[in-house]
């Protein structure tokens, strides 16, 4: 890729160039303005733009040579170092953070075995409907999570909505009956609708587009990771004799009180962008902005748009990656749901052994998202705020009903919900697949398009600041 920092090409500078290639580059699914933080409103893109660009120079004509940072190779070196010194300060915090949002949704299906359902006289019936009102919560309230987060600080958003579900979490240890455990379970998920798509958002501020798909895996194995955690956890609490709390309530409390500290410390800790980041000099935080600006490959737009807002609507592939999401959230969601009552209804064995055999599963899963996404480091990767909330809201659709597909009269089992997972799988992959060759066939279209057609094509999607990946210049990365 070719360095933000190269001075001067064929006599225009890096922002004319930038100037050229006005658009909005695609989402992970769909276009969205390109805004590097809201933090950043004040600031004057060329100006800063023309200070590295003169610094740039001033240092090669000290040094009598004329040589790109792109040839630099102890630039590219610098660039390794700044890397690693983004990941050693954001990537810590932000996979405690996913790991304990999945630790607290799913904790619900150890606490059952650990007498939950008994001691709140809930039905199966009932049981499953407090597993599918989280989702309800989830998908009212993330696109609104997600505006906020785009106006607000992200260190602020995501530390408060983290402290009210951790808040929530501790809190389900006190319910009493069915009525109580609904009411709990659509706060806690309603507190985190806002957490994955806007971790995705925050990490687009910080990370180019072929950078992310590997550091996006890291953060989605520590959800198979909260699962093995979980079994550990319960496994561990299973061996505490209290007077006073039943096991499925110290597993609530015990599992929910990490989640409030960690939430204090994205107050202290969490950085909001680059230029607000203590732990950068000054060169590396020109060099991260750079970098950022330039993979973007648009103008930098700060202002608050509902029109793209609605282009996300208007997008076809928001409803093709919907559901592909909704396919692949419902047999996630279930197994992770019902996994330790489906093993104990394979055998004969204790809670406490049962608690045990649910880890080996989520370590494999582990693995194998790590593999997967360092096979999948593209540039197709980056997300928006709204764009993010609006797939995953959709998705989320999958996990409602993925509450209802295990029932207990399938028991031991359970073949109707193993063949609607199997066949959600099969449905993902072939719309994969699908899309896959549509997005080719988009590429070589736009390859042989003249320059009337070219600014047609922009024309007729909104100009520049709307097009987003519909821009004839854009190609899908595959």
């Amino acid at each position: 890729m070719k360095n933000c920092l190269d001075p001067v090409e064929n006599g225009q500078n890096i922002v004319d160039k930038k100037q050229q290639n006005s658009f909005s580059v695609s989402t992970i699914f769909l276009p969205d303005e390109v805004e590097l933080t809201t933090h950043q409103a004040n600031r004057t893109p060329e100006h800063d733009w023309n200070k590295t660009m003169s610094s740039t120079v001033a240092n090669r004509e000290d040094h009598g040579t004329t040589e790109t940072w792109s040839d630099d190779k102890v630039m590219q070196e610098t660039e390794k170092i700044l890397k690693r010194k983004l990941d050693f300060h954001l990537l810590p915090l932000l996979s405690i953070t996913y790991l304990l949002s999945y630790l607290d949704r799913s904790n619900i299906a150890n606490a059952k075995l650990g007498g939950l359902a008994e001691d709140t006289h809930l039905t199966s019936e009932q049981y499953q409907w407090s597993l599918s009102i989280f989702f309800f919560g989830y998908v009212f309230f993330e696109v609104p999570s997600n505006i906020i987060l785009r106006r607000w600080r992200p260190s602020r958003w995501i530390g408060l909505i983290m402290l009210a579900w951790g808040t929530v979490a501790v809190s389900l240890a006190a319910v009493k009956n069915f009525a109580g455990l609904l009411v709990c379970r659509f706060l806690l998920g309603t507190f985190e609708a806002g957490l994955f798509p806007g971790l995705i958002y925050f990490m687009s501020l910080w990370y180019p587009r072929k950078e992310q798909a590997i550091r996006l895996g890291f953060f989605w194995s520590f959800s198979a990771l909260a699962g093995a955690f979980g079994g550990l956890l319960a496994f561990g609490i299973g061996h505490i004799k209290s007077s006073t709390l039943a096991a499925w309530q110290l597993i609530f409390i015990i599992e929910g009180i990490p989640t409030i500290v960690v939430a204090i410390c994205c107050f202290f800790f969490l950085p909001d962008s680059p230029e607000r980041a203590r732990f950068l000099s000054n060169k590396e935080r020109e060099i991260e902005i750079c970098r950022i600006s330039q993979d973007a490959g648009a103008s930098i737009n700060h202002s608050f748009s509902w029109s793209q807002v609605w282009s996300v609507f208007t997008d076809w592939k928001t409803y093709i990656y919907s559901i592909i999401y909704i396919t692949g959230t419902i047999p996630l969601q279930a197994v992770t749901l019902f996994l330790p009552s489906i093993i104990k209804g394979m055998g004969k064995w204790t809670i406490v052994q049962t608690q045990l055999m649910t880890i080996p599963p989520y370590i494999c899963a582990f693995i194998a998202i790590i593999i997967v996404s360092r096979s999948s480091d593209y540039a197709s990767l980056t997300r928006r705020a709204v764009a993010s909330a609006v797939i995953v809201s959709f998705g989320t659709i999958g996990g409602a009903i993925s509450g209802q597909i295990y029932q207990d009269k399938q028991k031991p089992r359970y073949f109707l919900g193993n063949t609607i997972a199997f066949g959600c799988v099969a449905l993902q992959t072939i719309l994969i697949i699908i899309l896959r060759f549509i997005f080719i066939y988009i590429n070589r279209r736009r390859q042989i398009l003249n320059d009337d057609q070219k600014q047609q094509q922009i024309k007729r999607y909104g100009g520049s600041e709307l097009i987003g990946d519909r821009h004839p210049e854009f190609r899908y990365t595959l």
